[in-house]
């Protein structure tokens, strides 16, 4: 072997040294994107199924008050019903 071909594989081990440590930078950074991606992921899972409970809860409550405005209407029906027959009855001689 001769300086020049030592000289080259230094060069190249070391050149190889340097991008295995790129390589672990690299993945590292990687590695801790996919964990903010998954903590974002669970974040945005979790909001949604609260967003989820709230709507559900909003459905059933206007469902809730729609049976309870149809029960006093008719309730009010009834009632101005009885309170014509009574003028009615009142009315006659």
């Amino acid at each position: 072997m001769n300086v020049n071909q030592v000289s080259t594989e230094l060069t190249l081990l070391q050149r190889n040294a340097e991008l295995e440590t790129e390589n672990r930078q690299l993945r590292k950074e990687l590695l801790e994107q996919k964990l903010l991606l998954l903590e974002y992921k669970s974040s945005t899972e979790a909001k949604l199924e609260e967003a989820r409970v709230r709507e559900e809860k909003l459905i059933k409550s206007n469902e809730d008050f729609k049976r309870d405005m149809k029960q006093q209407a008719e309730e009010t029906n009834k009632m101005m019903k009885q309170m014509i027959e009574m003028f009615q009855k009142q009315a006659q001689p």
